[in-house]
């Protein structure tokens, strides 16, 4: 009876004992759970940040999409510029004259502003599902912002079917919403000109430089600090004018 009753007290003791060791005091589960909430702070700052990243980053890259879409459409139509033909020439419609100060019939409307002149160009394409010659005259507008922002669209009007067999066909195409200003300038091989006349020149630019101005994601129109953004394009094809004048430069003495 004494083994056994020492035994027992042995045992309530040693249970006593372990029992004490893993029990939690107030200030541990107050100090545990203000690190666990330390924690999820930092995680939720993290991943909110890292979410802001993200879309910050993808806003820009579908806007700088946009703008290599824009200016891919406009050096496929610069780089497609055709021959103006002999001003005596009034019959021939595939191609007319370079002239950024006379207004032509490939208007708009009242509301916007002209950027290029009607340029005549092959930038077409010919499938199945576009029944026209690849020859096509086509003008930029800006436009007010179909959202009625401050920012203007920019706008492609083209006109195709030049020698139609009923009537022309014209479509307009907003190529670039948020478009503060845009312009276009001609390169005579020393100077860059704000206009040009092929009809007096009998000639075309050596390039022609496409600039715009795009207003910032959330910005206001009203700032002046913004780069522009410009494409320069060759002007590969010459007209006989053009031709007679190099053979006359390469001839004359130095």
């Amino acid at each position: 009876m004494q083994l056994r009753s020492s035994c027992h007290r042995a045992t309530r003791a040693g249970l006593s004992g372990r029992g004490g060791q893993g029990a939690f005091t107030l200030l541990e589960l107050l100090l545990a759970t203000a690190v666990g909430a330390i924690v999820l702070l930092v995680i939720n700052g993290t991943f909110f940040g890292a979410l802001r990243l993200h879309n910050a980053t993808h806003d820009k890259i579908g806007d700088n999409l946009a703008i290599q879409r824009t200016l891919s459409i406009v050096r496929r139509d610069l780089a497609g510029i055709m021959i103006p033909a002999n001003p005596a020439a009034t019959t021939n419609t595939f191609s007319g004259q370079l002239t950024s100060d006379v207004t032509s019939t490939n208007d708009l409307d009242n509301t916007s502003e002209r950027v290029t002149p009607d340029i005549t160009t092959n930038s077409g394409r010919i499938d199945g599902w576009t029944p026209y010659a690849e020859v096509q005259m086509v003008s930029y507008y800006l436009s007010p912002a179909a959202d009625g922002g401050p920012a203007k669209d920019l706008v492609r009007v083209v006109t195709r079917n030049l020698l139609p067999a009923a009537e022309t066909t014209t479509e307009n195409q907003t190529l670039l919403a948020g478009v503060i200003s845009a312009g276009i300038a001609y390169f005579d091989g020393q100077d860059w000109l704000d206009t040009w006349d092929s009809t007096t020149t009998r000639s075309l630019p050596t390039a022609i430089k496409f600039s715009l101005v795009v207003a910032p994601r959330g910005g206001t129109s009203a700032r002046t600090d913004l780069a522009p953004i410009e494409l320069v394009v060759p002007v590969l094809v010459k007209t006989t004018t053009t031709l007679q004048q190099e053979a006359a430069a390469e001839a004359a003495p130095l």
